[in-house]
């Protein structure tokens, strides 16, 4: 097994120039070389997609349609997604947040803290909430 200290940490032909095996000119003729041969740009091939995502195989009968406008979203997903919410702002304001310009910054500290105070408010809210099992 080949230990990383025993690995070349430049290039190949950065060690070979060290070495002396090859001289400056010719690998700027070798790389010169490689950039005439090689493509500017990667031909993809072309890809035909439809413009909707959904199969498009017949329209949705009256009940299906029907049943589509009464869904709404469960209640478990919803608070899931307010806490989330919630415990991201809390997180990056945690981290930093800095006013606009520093002509008054008694203003911005004091919005901050009371942007600061609801949230944690809302997340605790949010916790009781989700300690009692609803149902829709």
């Amino acid at each position: 097994m080949r230990r990383l200290i025993d690995r070349p940490i430049r290039s190949q032909d950065a060690q070979d120039l060290l070495e002396g095996k090859v001289t400056a000119a010719e690998l700027e003729a070798r790389d010169k070389a490689k950039a005439k041969t090689a493509p500017n740009y990667i031909r993809r091939p072309l890809i035909r997609r439809p413009l909707t995502t959904t199969p498009t195989t017949k329209p949705l009968s009256l009940a299906e349609q029907r049943a589509r406008s009464r869904w709404q979203r469960p209640l478990p997903a919803i608070l899931a997604e307010a806490m989330a919410v919630n415990c991201g702002l809390r997180d990056r304001m945690s981290r930093s947040v800095k006013g606009p310009d520093w002509n008054h910054p008694e203003l911005y500290q004091a919005t901050f803290n009371e942007l600061w105070e609801a949230t944690k408010k809302q997340i605790e809210a949010l916790e009781i909430f989700c300690r009692v099992e609803w149902s829709d």
